[in-house]
């Protein structure tokens, strides 16, 4: 790993430190090592939460801020069973992903490459195009700066946002920034959960959205668009497996113990308490995360729906932030501003950071020659450069910040069902030990995490056919 992934996987993991997070270790003689299971009360389970929270966090952005507003401002409540359904069907991947980690000790790229060469050649492949993404969340920051700060145009945001990014990331300073991006996120959740407080319709009117319905043609890229971007892009699921390692969970403190040469003697509890954690974290973030996106969409409806304002270009900030100073007034339009740029700020960095190292470890792993930190570092810096060369790019070719968030949506659906078959595998075919089968999934998982895969193949060619052949 990187030297600058290492400093960044340390500023998520929020303890300034690697080591130790999920487990005491006591040395005994002749280099034996105990580990003792973790606690698991309040403050434990503060201290375990990162990798679920990182994941959240590449979430609460385009799909938040830009999809379920615009499918509440142009479609009222029709879609709102459509981020239900996505946090549904994508939740085996995201559990698989950790829990591989936490049982093997290791990234589930391996696993991955156990399957051949062509898993990372698909993931390299993924993170050049997910270049679309990155530059639709640029411009989506941008929009809302451009709102508040309309001294600058949109695409000048959007580059200082990119190059900021980088120089950041770069320097080593992501834990600062990134613990004000998280106390403006937590203002502007706890202000649209006011505004929902606030402005809520009866529940009848969208509680019974929430059964499926065929979506209306015109909706047909917003509709992919969302089981693309909610609750985030699988290819997070590997990306949230290295944040594991870097967070040191389980089998993985396990393994790098033995590794320096010790004898490991685990306390009977240590597997169990360790994945109660690890539950915890990604459970916890997936449902704030679910339960936020739903409100969005519906305070939307709200506020745009019989306005008749869409989010689209430039002026997507001002429309956005609207559906605030509707309900609070002109003052909170500072806060919802902030937050918002903070949520999306913060993915863009996530992003970057995550994408990177995917690209760092399947390149590794492809040419083993380039196994060593320097050249680990160059491959991570490079394929942040290449981002930002292409986003810089996009930015002024297309700078349409909604649409081009819904085209990169749309590719990270078309990615999903591989993505998730890769990682079903990973834990059928890598779990062979009697301690390793003793922590697999219940049958109940892998018939939901198989549903999901197909279900999500299913939805691809659907919005293929509808969105450019029908």
């Amino acid at each position: 790993m990187s030297a600058d992934s290492k400093g960044t996987a340390a500023a998520l993991d929020g303890t300034g430190g690697l080591a130790g997070v999920d487990a005491k270790a006591k040395l005994g003689s002749a280099g034996l090592i105990r580990l003792e299971a973790p606690g698991t009360g309040f403050m434990d389970t503060w201290r375990a939460m990162g990798p679920g929270i990182a994941a959240a966090m590449t979430g609460i952005g385009a799909s938040h801020i830009m999809h379920a507003p615009t499918a509440g401002a142009r479609f009222g409540y029709d879609l709102l069973w459509v981020i239900l359904a996505a946090y549904i069907l994508k939740y085996c991947a995201f559990e698989f992903a950790h829990r591989y980690t936490m049982v093997k000790g290791e990234s589930i790229i391996n696993a991955y490459h156990r399957v051949g060469r062509w898993p990372l050649a698909f993931l390299i492949f993924q993170v050049f195009a997910n270049t679309v993404g990155i530059a639709g969340r640029a411009l989506g920051c941008a929009a809302l700066m451009w709102a508040a700060f309309p001294f600058m145009p949109l695409e000048a945001w959007a580059v200082t946002i990119l190059v900021g990014t980088v120089a950041i990331l770069w320097l080593g300073s992501y834990g600062a920034v990134e613990g004000i991006c998280k106390l403006l996120i937590l203002v502007f959740a706890v202000s649209c959960f006011l505004a929902f407080a606030l402005q809520a319709p009866p529940p009848g009117e969208y509680l019974s959205r929430l059964l499926p319905t065929l979506p209306p043609i015109a909706a047909m890229m917003l509709f992919g668009a969302m089981f693309g971007y909610f609750p985030t892009t699988l290819e997070v699921a590997p990306m949230q497996s290295i944040w594991a390692v870097e967070k040191k969970v389980g089998m993985v403190k396990v393994k790098e113990l033995e590794a320096q040469g010790h004898r490991v003697e685990m306390d009977p509890n240590y597997m169990k308490n360790s994945l109660i954690l690890f539950k915890r974290d990604m459970n916890i973030s997936y449902i704030v995360s679910m339960l936020s996106g739903m409100i969005f969409l519906i305070v939307g409806a709200v506020v745009l729906f019989p306005a008749g304002l869409v989010p689209k270009g430039s002026e997507m900030g001002i429309v956005i932030a609207s559906i605030y100073t509707e309900t609070f007034g002109a003052w909170i339009f500072p806060v919802i501003i902030a937050g918002g740029v903070a949520a999306l700020f913060s993915t863009v960095f996530t992003y970057f950071d995550g994408q990177a190292r995917i690209f760092e470890e399947c390149s590794v792993r492809l040419k083993r020659d380039w196994d060593n930190p320097q050249m680990r570092k160059i491959l991570y810096r490079t394929m942040q450069v290449i981002w930002l060369v292409a986003g810089i790019a996009i930015v002024f070719g297309l700078p349409e910040p909604i649409f081009v968030t819904q085209v990169a949506s749309v590719m990270a659906l078309v990615f999903s069902p591989v993505l998730f078959w890769l990682t079903i595998r990973a834990i059928k075919d890598n779990f062979v030990t009697d301690f390793e089968r003793e922590l697999l999934p219940s049958k109940l998982q892998f018939a939901w995490a198989w549903f999901g895969t197909f279900a999500l193949l299913g939805l691809t060619c659907y919005v293929l056919y509808y969105q450019f052949l029908a």
